[in-house]
């Protein structure tokens, strides 16, 4: 079951335009973003989430990224994308 959901224009208009690129819908996109912020929260260090949150109410967030990114948190997001892309049994 789907629910409404209240976002800013900003990001709408956003999703809107990165939607066009994937081939999504914009609350698909939204979805993808959120799916995405799911898996990273569980990867990245607290100076690192701090650091993408600060960052990110300047700056956009591919900006914000690429301030916190390190080999170290490449090889944990990999980890913790194929852990979570294999389905237990």
């Amino acid at each position: 079951m789907s629910k409404s959901l209240r976002i800013s224009d900003e990001l709408f208009n956003q999703a809107k335009r990165d939607a066009v690129l994937s081939h999504r819908s914009p609350p698909q996109q939204v979805e993808h973003w959120a799916q995405i912020g799911r898996v990273m929260e569980d990867v990245l260090s607290y100076g690192a989430q701090k650091g993408i949150k600060t960052a990110a109410s300047r700056e956009s967030l591919d900006e914000a990224l690429a301030k916190v990114e390190t080999a170290a948190g490449i090889v944990r997001a990999k980890e913790v994308i194929a852990r979570t892309s294999n389905p237990r049994t």
